[in-house]
């Protein structure tokens, strides 16, 4: 990840982390404004029936209550900086793909021996399949050679889904969901214990009250599914996002670079600003400007030339 705050691909990275830490928080929110709502109409019902409360000593009770919980806000802030580093860490797969790519080519252009070597799983991504062919359509325009696109690159004319790259995509969005929920589930269930310790100690409920509290349990599961499925949700809606974002770059840098080997040498690969990968592009567009430089810019580069020779002449 040394390389991920100096890229051009750093805000898509942060924006990716901000999207993942985003959703426990409003998980967080809906269950802390369930609870309030629980507690005003808990509050209500008990006054209804008579029992001696008073807005003086329910403050009292709220204010413990808050300060109870203002010793787990560390652990709460550790906790949301923790989500925040995993989504660094799967933008991080979601951009490795296009970093290798980007480093085959790197290695292409500095025309160094020892080529990028790509182990296990990885050899299987399209884009490292794309990067395999753009090294030897480089080496074969070089020596004079013709080599032609492979089938498997051919056949791609349309966003296809990389069975690689979705496996280590959803195991980490399982893990996020996973560590949101159940995190969430415990916080719950910290916080009932809490308002049935304070309602003895602040309000000297009666027995009836306690049991009261104490036999919403089931409310309180409900507190946590219904935020549990909003964040599920949410993080399906995002992966949707992110996946038809990464499936729909590929499938066009597959698609250019087909183009250019098939004859089109003027083609280029689009570098959109709001695209993951562009850092890819730029060094995929750098190897075909060497192989295939552009007519104008010949010109201009001879032009330049000459006025040089001019002016050193005077």
């Amino acid at each position: 990840m040394k390389d991920l705050f100096s890229s051009q691909d750093s805000r898509f990275a942060i924006k990716t982390a901000l999207l993942v830490t985003l959703v426990p928080f409003i998980m967080l929110v809906i269950v802390i404004y369930s609870t309030w709502l629980l507690l005003s109409l808990n509050f209500s019902y008990f006054l209804a029936n008579g029992f001696p409360l008073s807005e003086e000593n329910i403050d009292v009770f709220t204010d413990f209550l808050l300060q109870s919980q203002a010793e787990y806000l560390p652990h709460t802030f550790l906790f949301f900086i923790g989500v925040f580093f995993i989504g660094l860490f799967l933008s991080y797969v979601i951009l490795r793909p296009f970093n290798e790519l980007s480093d085959i080519c790197r290695e292409l252009v500095l025309a160094k021996d020892e080529r990028i070597r790509i182990v296990g799983l990885e050899k299987s991504k399209l884009l490292i399949k794309l990067g395999n062919f753009i090294a030897r359509y480089f080496d074969a325009q070089k020596n004079g050679r013709e080599v032609s696109v492979p089938q498997e690159l051919l056949l791609v004319k349309k966003p296809v889904m990389d069975y690689v790259f979705y496996f280590q995509f959803f195991c980490l969005i399982l893990i996020l969901m996973t560590i949101a929920i159940g995190s969430l589930y415990l916080f719950v269930d910290q916080l009932q214990d809490s308002i049935i310790y304070s309602a003895m100690q602040i309000l000297k409920a009666p027995k009836g009250m306690s049991t009261f509290l104490a036999s919403q349990r089931n409310v309180y599961d409900m507190i946590v599914f219904i935020p549990s499925v909003v964040g599920a949700v949410l993080y399906i809606f995002m992966s949707r996002l992110i996946i038809s974002k990464v499936q729909g770059v590929t499938y066009g840098y597959v698609r250019d670079v087909c183009e250019i080997a098939s004859g089109n040498k003027t083609r280029r690969l689009l570098n959109r600003e709001q695209d993951p990968g562009r850092q890819a592009a730029m060094a995929v567009n750098e190897v075909m400007d060497i192989l295939h430089p552009n007519p104008k810019m010949k010109v201009e580069v001879i032009q330049l030339q000459g006025q040089t020779t001019e002016t050193s002449k005077a």
